[in-house]
Protein backbone atom coordinates (compact mmCIF):
# COMPACT_ATOMS: atom_id res chain seq x y z
CA UNK A 1 0.00 0.00 0.00
CA UNK A 2 1.45 3.37 -1.01
CA UNK A 3 0.23 5.20 2.04
CA UNK A 4 -0.79 4.16 5.54
CA UNK A 5 -4.24 5.73 5.29
CA UNK A 6 -5.18 4.23 8.63
CA UNK A 7 -2.78 6.30 10.69
CA UNK A 8 -4.88 9.46 10.74
CA UNK A 9 -7.72 7.48 12.23
CA UNK A 10 -5.83 6.71 15.40
CA UNK A 11 -5.59 10.37 16.29
CA UNK A 12 -9.37 10.89 16.31
CA UNK A 13 -11.08 11.50 19.60
CA UNK A 14 -14.41 9.68 19.48
CA UNK A 15 -17.16 9.33 22.08
CA UNK A 16 -17.81 5.94 23.63
CA UNK A 17 -20.30 3.87 21.68
CA UNK A 18 -22.62 1.12 22.84
CA UNK A 19 -24.08 -1.65 20.75
CA UNK A 20 -26.64 -4.40 21.19
CA UNK A 21 -25.49 -7.49 23.11
CA UNK A 22 -24.53 -10.46 21.01
CA UNK A 23 -23.78 -8.43 17.89
CA UNK A 24 -21.55 -6.04 19.79
CA UNK A 25 -18.19 -7.33 18.54
CA UNK A 26 -19.21 -7.23 14.89
CA UNK A 27 -20.63 -3.74 15.23
CA UNK A 28 -17.48 -2.47 16.90
CA UNK A 29 -15.46 -3.84 13.96
CA UNK A 30 -17.76 -2.10 11.48
CA UNK A 31 -17.50 1.18 13.40
CA UNK A 32 -13.70 0.98 13.49
CA UNK A 33 -13.63 0.32 9.74
CA UNK A 34 -15.90 3.28 9.03
CA UNK A 35 -13.73 5.62 11.08
CA UNK A 36 -10.66 4.44 9.15
CA UNK A 37 -12.06 5.45 5.79
CA UNK A 38 -12.14 8.67 3.84
CA UNK A 39 -15.61 10.13 3.29
CA UNK A 40 -15.47 9.35 -0.42
CA UNK A 41 -14.98 5.65 0.28
CA UNK A 42 -17.67 5.61 2.99
CA UNK A 43 -20.10 7.27 0.59
CA UNK A 44 -19.25 4.80 -2.19
CA UNK A 45 -19.80 1.80 0.10
CA UNK A 46 -23.00 3.33 1.49
CA UNK A 47 -24.37 3.72 -2.03
CA UNK A 48 -24.38 -0.06 -2.38
CA UNK A 49 -25.62 -0.70 1.17
CA UNK A 50 -28.55 1.66 0.66
CA UNK A 51 -30.49 2.18 3.88
CA UNK A 52 -28.42 -0.48 5.69
CA UNK A 53 -25.73 0.93 7.98
CA UNK A 54 -22.20 -0.44 8.31
CA UNK A 55 -23.17 -1.89 11.69
CA UNK A 56 -26.32 -3.53 10.31
CA UNK A 57 -24.35 -5.02 7.44
CA UNK A 58 -21.91 -6.58 9.90
CA UNK A 59 -24.60 -8.70 11.60
CA UNK A 60 -26.76 -9.62 8.59
CA UNK A 61 -25.26 -13.11 8.22
CA UNK A 62 -26.13 -13.96 11.80
CA UNK A 63 -29.60 -12.48 11.57
CA UNK A 64 -30.58 -14.73 8.63
CA UNK A 65 -29.33 -17.97 10.20
CA UNK A 66 -32.86 -19.07 11.09
CA UNK A 67 -34.09 -18.72 7.50
CA UNK A 68 -33.68 -21.99 5.60
CA UNK A 69 -33.03 -20.29 2.27
CA UNK A 70 -29.73 -19.13 3.80
CA UNK A 71 -28.65 -22.51 5.17
CA UNK A 72 -25.88 -22.60 2.56
CA UNK A 73 -24.17 -19.73 4.41
CA UNK A 74 -23.63 -21.69 7.63
CA UNK A 75 -20.24 -23.25 6.77
CA UNK A 76 -18.97 -19.87 5.58
CA UNK A 77 -18.54 -18.61 9.17
CA UNK A 78 -15.58 -20.84 10.11
CA UNK A 79 -12.80 -23.16 9.03
CA UNK A 80 -11.69 -26.30 10.87
CA UNK A 81 -8.00 -27.07 11.23
CA UNK A 82 -7.20 -29.78 13.74
CA UNK A 83 -4.74 -29.18 16.56
CA UNK A 84 -1.08 -29.40 15.48
CA UNK A 85 -2.14 -29.39 11.81
CA UNK A 86 -1.69 -26.62 9.26
CA UNK A 87 -4.29 -25.14 6.94
CA UNK A 88 -4.47 -26.78 3.53
CA UNK A 89 -6.25 -24.91 0.76
CA UNK A 90 -9.36 -26.63 -0.61
CA UNK A 91 -12.40 -25.53 -2.58
CA UNK A 92 -14.68 -25.97 0.42
CA UNK A 93 -17.05 -23.07 1.25
CA UNK A 94 -15.25 -21.98 4.43
CA UNK A 95 -14.40 -18.59 5.85
CA UNK A 96 -10.97 -18.09 4.23
CA UNK A 97 -12.19 -19.05 0.76
CA UNK A 98 -15.37 -16.99 0.99
CA UNK A 99 -13.51 -13.86 2.08
CA UNK A 100 -11.13 -14.24 -0.85
CA UNK A 101 -14.00 -14.87 -3.28
CA UNK A 102 -15.96 -11.81 -2.20
CA UNK A 103 -12.94 -9.53 -2.15
CA UNK A 104 -12.56 -10.53 -5.81
CA UNK A 105 -16.23 -9.68 -6.39
CA UNK A 106 -15.63 -6.18 -5.05
CA UNK A 107 -12.53 -5.74 -7.20
CA UNK A 108 -14.63 -6.59 -10.25
CA UNK A 109 -17.52 -4.36 -9.22
CA UNK A 110 -17.44 -2.54 -12.53
CA UNK A 111 -18.84 -5.65 -14.23
CA UNK A 112 -21.06 -6.82 -11.37
CA UNK A 113 -24.61 -5.67 -10.71
CA UNK A 114 -25.55 -3.72 -7.61
CA UNK A 115 -27.17 -6.70 -5.89
CA UNK A 116 -23.97 -8.76 -6.14
CA UNK A 117 -21.95 -5.94 -4.57
CA UNK A 118 -24.56 -5.50 -1.85
CA UNK A 119 -24.34 -9.20 -0.99
CA UNK A 120 -20.52 -9.20 -1.12
CA UNK A 121 -20.34 -6.29 1.30
CA UNK A 122 -22.61 -7.99 3.82
CA UNK A 123 -20.52 -11.15 3.60
CA UNK A 124 -17.20 -9.36 4.03
CA UNK A 125 -18.40 -7.09 6.84
CA UNK A 126 -19.29 -10.21 8.81
CA UNK A 127 -16.73 -12.84 7.82
CA UNK A 128 -13.67 -10.65 8.27
CA UNK A 129 -14.89 -10.23 11.84
CA UNK A 130 -15.52 -13.95 12.28
CA UNK A 131 -12.04 -14.88 11.09
CA UNK A 132 -10.49 -12.83 13.88
CA UNK A 133 -12.32 -14.79 16.58
CA UNK A 134 -9.85 -17.66 17.21
CA UNK A 135 -12.51 -20.33 17.64
CA UNK A 136 -13.91 -19.61 14.17
CA UNK A 137 -10.70 -21.20 12.89
CA UNK A 138 -10.49 -23.81 15.60
CA UNK A 139 -10.77 -27.56 15.96
CA UNK A 140 -13.38 -29.80 14.32
CA UNK A 141 -13.25 -32.23 17.26
CA UNK A 142 -15.14 -29.82 19.53
CA UNK A 143 -16.83 -27.74 16.80
CA UNK A 144 -14.76 -24.65 17.48
CA UNK A 145 -15.32 -24.78 21.21
CA UNK A 146 -19.10 -25.13 20.94
CA UNK A 147 -18.93 -28.55 22.59
CA UNK A 148 -16.57 -27.43 25.36
CA UNK A 149 -18.99 -26.99 28.25
CA UNK A 150 -17.87 -24.92 31.23
CA UNK A 151 -18.92 -22.41 33.85
CA UNK A 152 -18.37 -18.72 33.14
CA UNK A 153 -18.51 -16.84 36.43
CA UNK A 154 -20.70 -19.73 37.69
CA UNK A 155 -23.03 -19.61 34.67
CA UNK A 156 -23.28 -22.67 32.41
CA UNK A 157 -22.12 -21.95 28.86
CA UNK A 158 -19.53 -23.09 26.30
CA UNK A 159 -16.09 -21.87 25.28
CA UNK A 160 -17.20 -20.56 21.90
CA UNK A 161 -19.91 -18.39 23.42
CA UNK A 162 -17.45 -17.06 26.01
CA UNK A 163 -15.30 -15.69 23.18
CA UNK A 164 -18.13 -14.63 20.88
CA UNK A 165 -20.06 -12.60 23.40
CA UNK A 166 -19.65 -13.22 27.10
CA UNK A 167 -16.27 -11.60 27.79
CA UNK A 168 -17.28 -8.65 25.61
CA UNK A 169 -20.54 -8.30 27.53
CA UNK A 170 -19.11 -8.92 31.01
CA UNK A 171 -16.32 -6.39 30.51
CA UNK A 172 -18.47 -4.00 28.45
CA UNK A 173 -15.80 -3.74 25.77
CA UNK A 174 -16.59 -0.69 23.66
CA UNK A 175 -15.39 1.17 20.61
CA UNK A 176 -13.53 3.61 22.84
CA UNK A 177 -11.70 0.70 24.53
CA UNK A 178 -10.52 -0.50 21.13
CA UNK A 179 -9.42 2.99 20.09
CA UNK A 180 -7.41 3.30 23.29
CA UNK A 181 -5.62 0.06 22.44
CA UNK A 182 -5.07 1.17 18.85
CA UNK A 183 -3.48 4.42 19.98
CA UNK A 184 -0.91 2.42 21.95
CA UNK A 185 0.17 0.40 18.91
CA UNK A 186 3.51 1.23 17.31
CA UNK A 187 3.67 2.43 13.72
CA UNK A 188 5.38 -0.84 12.82
CA UNK A 189 2.56 -2.88 14.31
CA UNK A 190 -0.09 -0.83 12.53
CA UNK A 191 1.75 -1.32 9.24
CA UNK A 192 2.01 -5.07 9.83
CA UNK A 193 -1.74 -5.31 10.42
CA UNK A 194 -2.36 -3.78 7.00
CA UNK A 195 -1.52 -6.88 4.98
CA UNK A 196 -4.02 -8.39 2.57
CA UNK A 197 -3.29 -12.09 3.00
CA UNK A 198 -6.39 -13.79 4.39
CA UNK A 199 -4.50 -16.95 5.32
CA UNK A 200 -2.12 -14.84 7.40
CA UNK A 201 -5.11 -13.44 9.30
CA UNK A 202 -6.41 -16.95 9.96
CA UNK A 203 -3.06 -18.35 11.10
CA UNK A 204 -2.52 -15.33 13.32
CA UNK A 205 -5.84 -16.01 15.05
CA UNK A 206 -4.95 -19.68 15.46
CA UNK A 207 -1.79 -18.80 17.38
CA UNK A 208 -4.11 -17.59 20.14
CA UNK A 209 -5.81 -20.97 20.59
CA UNK A 210 -3.44 -22.40 23.24
CA UNK A 211 -4.33 -19.54 25.57
CA UNK A 212 -8.02 -19.74 24.61
CA UNK A 213 -8.02 -23.32 25.90
CA UNK A 214 -5.91 -22.51 28.95
CA UNK A 215 -8.76 -22.43 31.49
CA UNK A 216 -10.25 -24.24 34.44
CA UNK A 217 -13.74 -25.71 34.24
CA UNK A 218 -15.06 -22.65 36.04
CA UNK A 219 -13.71 -19.63 34.21
CA UNK A 220 -12.80 -16.92 36.66
CA UNK A 221 -11.85 -13.28 36.53
CA UNK A 222 -8.13 -13.92 35.96
CA UNK A 223 -8.92 -15.64 32.62
CA UNK A 224 -11.14 -12.72 31.66
CA UNK A 225 -8.50 -10.16 32.62
CA UNK A 226 -5.87 -11.98 30.57
CA UNK A 227 -8.02 -12.30 27.45
CA UNK A 228 -9.92 -9.01 27.39
CA UNK A 229 -6.98 -7.19 25.72
CA UNK A 230 -6.60 -10.11 23.28
CA UNK A 231 -10.21 -9.71 22.18
CA UNK A 232 -9.82 -5.94 21.89
CA UNK A 233 -6.73 -6.41 19.74
CA UNK A 234 -8.54 -8.84 17.45
CA UNK A 235 -11.45 -6.41 17.06
CA UNK A 236 -8.99 -3.65 16.11
CA UNK A 237 -7.18 -5.87 13.63
CA UNK A 238 -10.46 -6.91 12.01
CA UNK A 239 -11.66 -3.31 11.74
CA UNK A 240 -8.41 -2.11 10.15
CA UNK A 241 -8.38 -4.98 7.68
CA UNK A 242 -12.03 -4.51 6.72
CA UNK A 243 -11.26 -0.84 6.10
CA UNK A 244 -8.24 -1.79 4.02
CA UNK A 245 -10.35 -4.07 1.80
CA UNK A 246 -12.94 -1.33 1.31
CA UNK A 247 -10.24 1.28 0.65
CA UNK A 248 -8.52 -0.87 -1.95
CA UNK A 249 -11.76 -1.67 -3.80
CA UNK A 250 -13.70 1.62 -3.54
CA UNK A 251 -11.01 4.32 -3.51
CA UNK A 252 -11.20 6.30 -6.74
Amino acid sequence: MKKLFIILFFSLLLPASTFAWGAKGHKIIAAIAKQCLEKQVVDSVQKFLGVMSFEEASVWMDEVRGQHEYDYLKPWHYVNVEKDKTYVKTKDPEVVNQIEIYISVLKEKGVRDKENIYFALKVLFHLIGDLHQPLHCGYKADKGGNEVELQFLKRKTNLHKVWDTEIIEEENISLSDCLTLANKMSAEEKKKIQNNNVEVWMNEARTLLPEVYNFEENIKQDYIDKNKPVIEKQLVRAGIRLAMVLHQTFKK
